[in-house]
């Protein structure tokens, strides 16, 4: 006889052991620490006075050194230089110490902190106003959320 279709009923304390289990709370707090993060960090960016300097061409070099470019007067610089930051954990203004503090994809990283597709003069506004656009980006979880709860369909807890 056949079990493939028959489904075997675990506690979650059984299911944790063998997957990653996450409270979808912990998931919105993650998403709202990250969203404030890159909010002030478009506010740091945003009051610096002077020049700001963007990595060039950083997609051509390779992952093991790209995570280590660091480059003064660049976004990263500043928000090292900010005390709020460094308590909450930023470990220093290289490109991995903010893809990890900042909860970025590479591609995010790229989108802020490379100087492509920048047209014209690259200011702290324009730089300002990408961390701000990716902050405000909603993730696939938000997303399904606020559609279900259009629909009235079902509801993960509190909104």
């Amino acid at each position: 006889m056949a079990t493939e279709g028959v489904m075997k009923y675990r506690t979650l304390e059984e299911i944790t052991k063998l997957a990653g289990v996450e409270p979808v709370e912990a998931r919105r707090e993650q998403a709202s620490l990250r969203r404030a993060r890159l909010q002030r960090l478009a506010t740091l960016i945003e009051a610096h006075v002077g020049r700001i300097r963007l990595f060039s061409m950083m997609e051509y070099v390779p992952v093991k050194e790209r995570i280590k470019l660091r480059q003064d007067e660049s976004p990263l610089y500043i928000a090292f230089r900010d005390a709020q930051f460094r308590e909450q954990g930023l470990k220093g203004d290289r490109l991995g110490d903010a893809i990890d503090f900042f909860q970025l994809s590479m591609r995010e990283a790229h989108h802020i902190f490379c100087d492509c597709n920048y047209s014209g003069a690259i200011t702290p506004g324009a730089v300002a106003a990408r961390a701000r656009s990716i902050a405000e980006k909603k993730s696939l979880g938000e997303l399904w959320r606020s559609f279900t709860q259009r629909l009235g369909l079902w509801r993960l807890g509190p909104a």
